[in-house]
């Protein structure tokens, strides 16, 4: 299943890819003699006017062979300006080469606004979990349970406006009103600065409260080849107990994982209605904070998600799936700016093994959340596609925005070496991605 979904998801990128440069060239009056999913020898082909339709062996990628399109070209064909790709104006060509990312870029659009209209847009309610130890909400008397209703008067209903609130009061006292055991109760609580890090572990200056929302100690992740999978746990078991001592939310699991490294505990699982205890030692991982680095254990594992969905009208859920894909995408480019920076380890980059154990996994938990990972995946391949490397679309798009500026091509001997660099540097990255997906397979530091 797990190859089947992986091979799934990504022949459904592959195809929409190909079909936004098919699509856009064909709209342009240039010839398209081939259209593939997969490169290499064909498996099956069928012919349809002057296009054939390809399966080829091997399925990491695709392409469309318009006519005109190699350089060296001299055929009647190649030659006829209004059915040759060369012979296009370099705004043609380059809506054509766009065509392609672009279409990846839609497709997310696409997926999110039918999440939102018919399955909803997920968010967490705003009742909170354990607080943190002598934060702002321990010491204002926050507990475990509590559900804020409403904050400085203005009502909440989820866990988003929380946190959006703490990071707009820049320090300022918040009055929150709670309901506990029934009982509604009003508080005070100011918001601290404290030094955190994001989501590519760069350290960043916040303001918080020390809280976090409940989460029940059900896994939604198991890491491939990490303890937790070795052991045998699974999504969607639930750990109730840890060497005999019970844990009702996730944040007390956690920090009983992490406070363990390289020593054996106890978990007490259910499944199915049975229980049953594993033993695990968490791995000893190093971890930076923000007042140095510290060990801690790690088994390999996530927590459920348990967000509610809200549905939205289909004008609203087009708005909420624009701004998710703009979001994705800035963070994705900022993302390969401080891989190519430094800021983060290259051991994070990972090829089809990686995304093939992904998909399988993001499967068990359901559509939404596997067509959630494809809107990823199809916003990564675009803007991988849009980087400007010589056989990418985006080395394609450079020399084209070269030709517009100089007003003549780039001489074809040029274009050949660039091409043949290109080529050597992707190369060069599937393999690497590779030996990264085998290392975290077998366990290489």
């Amino acid at each position: 299943m797990t190859i089947l979904t992986a091979a799934v998801v990504l022949g459904v990128l592959i195809f929409v890819h190909e079909l936004g440069h098919f699509l856009v060239a064909k709209r342009s009056g240039v010839g398209v003699l081939k259209f593939s999913l997969g490169f290499g020898p064909k498996l099956i082909g069928i012919k349809r006017g002057e296009t054939e339709y390809l399966l080829s062996a091997f399925p990491l990628g695709g392409y469309v062979k318009m006519i005109g399109e190699d350089p060296g070209d001299e055929s009647a064909e190649a030659v006829d300006p209004k059915r040759s790709f060369s012979r296009k104006g370099v705004g043609t060509r380059a809506r054509i080469i766009l065509a392609g990312p672009a279409a990846n870029l839609l497709l997310p659009v696409a997926i999110f606004w039918g999440i939102f209209t018919f399955a909803g847009q997920p968010y967490f309610l705003p009742i909170v979990g354990t607080p943190e130890k002598d934060s702002p909400a321990a010491q204002a008397g926050l507990a475990a349970g509590d559900e804020v209703k409403a904050l400085d008067g203005r009502p909440i209903a989820r866990w988003e406006e929380i946190k959006a609130a703490v990071q707009a009061s820049s320090g300022r006292a918040l009055r929150l009103t709670l309901v506990r055991s029934g009982q509604t109760v009003e508080m005070s609580v100011t918001p601290r600065a404290m030094k955190t890090r994001d989501v590519f572990g760069q350290e960043i200056e916040a303001w918080d409260l020390g809280l976090h929302p409940l989460l029940s100690t059900r896994i939604g992740q198991v890491l491939p080849g990490q303890v937790a999978q070795q052991a045998g746990l699974q999504i969607r078991d639930r750990i109730v107990a840890l060497d005999g001592t019970p844990v009702a939310e996730w944040e007390q699991l956690a920090k009983a994982i992490h406070a363990s490294p390289g020593r054996a505990v106890r978990l007490t699982v259910e499944r199915g209605g049975q229980r049953f205890d594993v033993t695990v030692t968490p791995q000893p991982t190093k971890q930076r904070t923000a007042t140095g680095e510290e060990e801690i254990g790690l088994i390999g594992i996530g927590p459920a998600p348990e967000s509610q969905y809200r549905r939205l009208n289909p004008l609203a859920a087009l708005t909420a799936g624009l701004k998710n894909t703009v979001d994705l995408s800035v963070l994705i480019v900022q993302g390969f700016v401080k891989l190519v920076e430094g800021k983060i380890s290259p051991k994070t980059i990972g090829g089809p093994i990686l995304i093939g154990q992904m998909a399988g996994e993001v499967a068990q938990r359901g559509p939404v959340e596997l067509l959630s990972f494809t809107a990823l995946l199809s916003i990564n391949l675009a803007i991988l596609n849009l980087l400007p490397i010589p056989i990418l679309d985006g080395g394609h798009l450079m020399f084209s925005l070269i030709e517009w500026f100089r007003g003549k091509p780039v001489s074809l001997r040029k274009r050949e070496i660039a091409q043949q660099v290109g080529l050597v540097l992707l190369v060069g990255l599937m393999i690497f991605a590779f030996y990264n997906d085998i290392s975290r397979l077998v366990g290489w530091p």
